[in-house]
């Protein structure tokens, strides 16, 4: 050990040093390598990457997550983070969306799942919990039904996309607050009662 470091390794230096450095904030998440991050609002733009999966190290504050135009596959439960706000992840190539993989998102406003040509059908909890989701996007999909129950609980549905599917029939109710419904064919689903 060098002369000098020992006597200053002594003392109350070294544990005032300590304190300091534990007083500190934590270091701000970094942005996903191939990835742009804005900080107002906090947004993640990771488009036309060709990423198979969702990047792991997202920032837990990101209110905004622009995941086009990329290869993803699937999406699972704890992927975004609970800020999410608008989340696009149209033209991938999405296939399967996991059980209460949007659960924990109260927050999300708008979700655009459009022309993912894999995704072929919904479980009908795919949207429970997104009570304050106004716009949602699944045209162009090879959606061929919809659970009867798949819009409940979307009370702040606003637009509903289902254009360029293989939509035979709906049986699901559209949301009370509806404002408007893009389907052809066929029409939207019927307007619920009460």
């Amino acid at each position: 050990m060098l002369p000098g470091l020992r006597s200053l390794l002594q003392g109350p230096a070294p544990a005032c040093l300590l304190l300091v450095l534990l007083a500190l904030p934590p270091a701000a998440p970094s942005c996903p390598m191939l990835c742009t991050c804005y900080s107002s609002p906090p947004t993640v733009s990771c488009q036309a990457n060709n990423f198979s999966s969702v990047p792991l190290s997202l920032p837990p504050s990101t209110q905004r997550l622009f995941l086009q135009n990329n290869l993803i596959r699937t999406l699972r439960p704890g992927t975004f983070g609970p800020n999410l706000l608008t989340l696009w992840l149209f033209s991938n190539n999405l296939s399967a969306i996991y059980p209460g993989t949007f659960r924990h998102l109260q927050a999300l406003e708008e979700l655009d799942l459009g022309d993912n040509r894999h995704l072929r059908s919904l479980e009908p909890d795919t949207f429970q919990g997104l009570e304050r989701l106004q716009s949602l996007h699944l045209y162009r999909c090879q959606l061929s039904s919809l659970p009867g129950n798949i819009f409940r609980g979307l009370v702040s549905l606003q637009y509903l996309y289902l254009q360029e599917n293989s939509l035979l029939h709906l049986q699901a109710a559209q949301p009370k607050g509806l404002r408007g419904c893009s389907s052809h064919p066929p029409p939207c689903p019927p307007a619920t009662r009460g």
